[in-house]
């Protein structure tokens, strides 16, 4: 393989910028067949021009920092098929009858959209976005909306929220997180609707976290919770290795969404 000029490998970090909202030095590094040394420093270069901002270990569009929080129509297109792996993978999980609870987002969106399938659920969710996928769908499922204050990414927070779940318990929580990092755990970018993750997690008997590999080394200002408050963590096969075997040591139950074999599973 010919090794791509810094022109074009600097176009090739910016597309994937572009389409996922952050990029890794070893993903690129990999991708580009050249050394990490060398991706650090077109990412130096492209840091001066303006076109991004490095991270640890990455960078981040302008504006992409901890505190920054992407709309729910911006995250729809990001990593769409992964998603969709991710929540077929999901709902094997669900059965007739079951109460689970799906926070805002878009992995949980994709769940939602296929679980309107499975019949008698109780779905309990801070997302009016999801709800409305449930009342669109016709089904009979019962749906439990939380009350709250609206953010960026469609998600209803604050004390109503957080009041609401700590009434209710459910056989499952099915949570999609803005980053998950080894250092930063399970996080978001908003600090209330770190506090009613929590409630999510802490209303469950099971907790499912459901992320893409992009979210991986990612962080968020506020942390929802370790990395070990899930019980089973879902991702798709973009997921590297070493991240795999990093969530083992904390999580009972990694699976792949191509490949549902479980990398550790406990008795």
């Amino acid at each position: 393989m010919t090794e791509m000029l810094p022109p074009q490998r600097h176009s090739h970090i910016l597309e994937r910028l572009r389409r996922d909202g952050q990029v890794r030095v070893t993903t690129l590094a990999a991708e580009l067949a050249v050394s990490e040394m060398t991706v650090r420093r077109d990412l130096g270069n492209l840091a001066e021009r303006g076109d991004l901002v490095k991270t640890h270990g990455g960078a981040t569009l302008p504006g992409g920092t901890t505190s920054s929080e992407p709309g729910f129509a911006h995250n729809l297109g990001i990593a769409a098929t992964e998603k969709e792996q991710i929540a077929r993978l999901a709902a094997t999980r669900v059965q007739p009858g079951m109460s689970v609870a799906l926070n805002a987002g878009t992995t949980t969106h994709a769940l939602a959209r296929i679980l309107t399938q499975v019949p008698d659920l109780t779905v309990v969710t801070n997302s009016p976005r999801i709800a409305a996928v449930f009342d669109e769908g016709g089904t009979s499922q019962t749906v439990i909306l939380t009350g709250g204050i609206r953010t960026p990414s469609d998600a209803l927070v604050g004390p109503f929220a957080v009041a609401t779940l700590r009434a209710l318990r459910v056989d499952v929580c099915f949570l999609g997180v803005h980053g998950v990092s080894p250092e930063g755990g399970l996080t978001t970018p908003n600090m209330l609707e770190a506090e009613t993750n929590r409630a999510f997690l802490d209303a469950a008997a099971s907790v499912v976290v459901i992320a893409d590999h992009h979210k991986w080394g990612v962080t968020g200002l506020c942390q929802i919770a370790e990395l070990g408050a899930a019980d089973i963590f879902l991702s798709d096969a973009g997921l590297p290795e070493a991240a795999r075997l990093r969530l083992a040591e904390s999580i009972d139950s990694v699976l792949i969404a191509d490949n549902p074999t479980p990398l550790k599973e406990t008795p």
